[in-house]
C-alpha cells in the first residue's frame, strides 16, 4: 500500500472563519475545504472570490488510496 504526502493549500475567509469549498461555497469544516496544490492558484482563487478578506493555510496530507 503506497501512499505519499502531498502539500495542499486551503482558503479561509478571515472575517467569518469559513473555508472555501471545491464548488466555491463555504463550510466551517476543514475536512470539506477545497484543496489546491499550487500556491499561485490558491492566491488567485482567494483574491477573485474574497478580495482581501482571506488567509491561505498549507499542510501535508496523504494522497487517497488507489484501487
Amino acid at each position: 500500500m503506497n501512499r505519499e504526502m502531498v502539500q495542499v493549500f486551503v482558503i479561509q475567509c478571515a472575517s467569518t472563519g469559513e473555508f472555501l469549498t471545491e464548488d466555491l461555497n463555504y463550510s466551517r469544516s476543514l475536512k470539506r475545504a477545497g484543496r489546491l496544490y499550487d500556491v499561485q492558484e490558491a492566491a488567485e482563487t482567494a483574491q477573485f472570490n474574497l478580495d482581501h478578506d482571506y488567509e491561505i493555510s498549507t499542510f501535508f496530507e496523504y494522497t487517497k488510496l488507489r484501487k
